[in-house]
Order: structure tokens, then C-alpha cells, then sequence
């Protein structure tokens, strides 16, 4: 991090207490596991909550603000999010940020003690590396029947975590006319102040730009050349 290499005792020692207060923070929420066998509003709100309460450690702690813009052009209705992906930032607070959209997620996540219950709850789709043309299709399906529950989807483009730009991988596509919904571009630079790979949280502002809807319904073509031109600028 250019500029905050200087600062990277104070750095370390406020990602230290940020999971250090995120674990705390976490037992009263361990306490509800029964309730993951309940509805799944119940679940919702107990993860909500929880998840509100890392993004005030996050700001008080970290120093890591957040500015959202756009909010406002998101349509009625499902959507079919498609977002820039450089951080955990955003696998996690999407959630609350998008009122819990479907979002896919690697399949060894579906077996972890706290995690796995919880993704599985929230009717997330397991993906799995090197999958079989098969398996990529089941998953765009499920997806298309997620949208068509009335719910929307989170689909990084680019695949996994990267702050430079990348081309769009071609299943945000299929993915666009199966399920038949309006397209959201969303960019982001969560990777400045939550980088891959590294468990410190520098200091900064986490700007995310909800771009305007993309009607549903376009080619295929049309649809990756304007989503692409709008995340790539």
C-alpha cells in the first residue's frame, strides 16, 4: 500500500483488534445457532446484525468508511448484480447492502461448522473449481431459478478476487439471458483498504458505484460489451 507502509505497525495492531472484537462480538450471535433451523428471515436478522456490527468495527476500529453511490437506479424487482470482485469485503456485505441476494460461492464453504449453515440457509449455489460443463449449467439453472423465486443474484465477472482490470468471463452472459432479469453493474476498490491474500485492514474508504440497469432481455453480445465497458472504466 503506497504511502502506508509507514504506518504499518498501527495497521497491524488495529487489524489485531478488529478480530479480536469481531470474536467477542460473535459469541451472543453463536448463541441463536438454534435458530439457523428456523425461517429464514430469522437467520437474516441474526446475520444482519452481526454483519452491521463488523462494518462499525471496520469505521471505528480500522478506519474503513464507506461510500455508496447509485443506490437509487437499482429497479424494482430481482437483478442480476453484476460486480467487480477484489476483497472478502463484498462477499460478505452484500448481503445487507442488496437484501441478501443469491450469490455463488465455493463448495468447500458449504461444509465449514458456522458458514456452511448459514450459506446454505441463505440458498447460495456452491461452485466448484474446474467444474464440468454439466455442473456450470446446473449452476447457471439454479441461479435463472433463484431470479424467478423473485430473488436476485450476485455474479463476479471476472471471476476470482483482482483489483486490475480483467476480461469478463463469458457465464455472466449466460447467466444474463437465463434468468431474464435487468443487469446491475456495480465497481468497487475494496481490495485498497481489505487486500486478497493479507489479513490487515488499512485505513480508507471502500467506494462502491452501482451503475445503471442494463434491460433484460438484450443479446448476449450487446449485453458484455456494455457491461464491460462500464466496469472497465
Amino acid at each position: 500500500m503506497p504511502g502506508l507502509q509507514q504506518f504499518l505497525p498501527v495497521v497491524l495492531v488495529r487489524s489485531l483488534l478488529f478480530y479480536v472484537l469481531a470474536g467477542v462480538a460473535a459469541v451472543p450471535f453463536l448463541l441463536c445457532w438454534p435458530a439457523l433451523r428456523g425461517p429464514r428471515r430469522t437467520v437474516y436478522a441474526i446475520v444482519d446484525r452481526y454483519l452491521r456490527v463488523l462494518l462499525w468495527l471496520l469505521r471505528r476500529v480500522c478506519g474503513i468508511q464507506l461510500r455508496l453511490e447509485g443506490r437509487d437506479s437499482l429497479p424494482e424487482g430481482p437483478v442480476l448484480i453484476a460486480s467487480q470482485h477484489e476483497s472478502t469485503w463484498e462477499t460478505l456485505f452484500f448481503q445487507v447492502l442488496f437484501d441478501h441476494p443469491v450469490m455463488y460461492a465455493k463448495a468447500p464453504i458449504f461444509s465449514y461448522p458456522v458458514f456452511g449453515p448459514v450459506v446454505r440457509k441463505f440458498g447460495h449455489i456452491p461452485v466448484t473449481a474446474g467444474a464440468s460443463a454439466d455442473a456450470m449449467r446446473a449452476g447457471f439453472r439454479a441461479g435463472a431459478a433463484a431470479a424467478k423465486d423473485g430473488r436476485s443474484l450476485v455474479i463476479f465477472p471476472s471471476g476470482t478476487r483482482r483489483q486490475e482490470a480483467h476480461a469478463l468471463q463469458a457465464g455472466v452472459g449466460v447467466l444474463y439471458q437465463l434468468a431474464g432479469v435487468p443487469a446491475v453493474p456495480v465497481r468497487l476498490n475494496s481490495g485498497a483498504v481489505w487486500p486478497h491474500g493479507s489479513w490487515l485492514k488499512f485505513p480508507g474508504t471502500v467506494e462502491l458505484q452501482i451503475g445503471p440497469p442494463i434491460e433484460a432481455g438484450l443479446d448476449r453480445r450487446d449485453f458484455m460489451q456494455i457491461l464491460s465497458g462500464y466496469l472497465a472504466d
